[in-house]
């Protein structure tokens, strides 16, 4: 499907299965190249998620005096969606720390000239080293703490 560009709901269900196809389609490229495409249109996605963050942030400040709790309680309603509100800022400025490590990423990745490769990777040792895929990951685990800036190995 395509964009509606004016439903939030039915958008948002159609970037989740976007990106659930990508994930399993990127275990695997046939064309090292299209990496770097690949890295282009996430930068983007990335730009676009930090400004949806930061949008639902201002319309939970700009609708508390609508917010309730199941009970009709006000304040505890107020409460929360500038919890949400704050919490949704913080995500912004999360995804604005994954855009610019990202960014790196591409243009590093934007500097390599793929060559083909007619024998497997090996290890220093000389062993086969298999390939793998990427761990699971989910949305909000703290990956900073076992990956930091610095452990390219330089």
């Amino acid at each position: 499907m395509m964009p509606t560009f004016d439903n939030p709901a039915v958008d948002a269900d159609e970037t989740s299965e976007a990106l659930r196809g990508l994930a399993h389609a990127s275990r695997t490229f046939t064309d090292p190249g299209d990496t770097y495409r690949v890295l282009g249109s996430l930068s983007a996605a990335l730009a676009s998620l930090q400004q949806s963050l930061d949008q639902l942030a201002d319309w939970h400040d700009r609708n508390t005096d609508r917010a309730s709790d199941d009970d009709g309680d006000r304040k505890a309603g107020r409460r929360d969606a500038l919890a949400a509100s704050e919490y949704l800022r913080d995500a912004a400025g999360r995804v604005q720390e994954a855009h610019g490590a990202l960014n790196e990423a591409f243009s590093h990745n934007g500097r390599i000239a793929w060559q083909p490769t007619a024998t497997p990777a090996h290890r220093d040792d000389g062993r086969h080293q298999p390939g793998r895929l990427a761990p699971t990951s989910a949305f909000g685990a703290d990956t900073a703490s076992r990956r930091g800036p610095n452990s390219l190995g330089r």
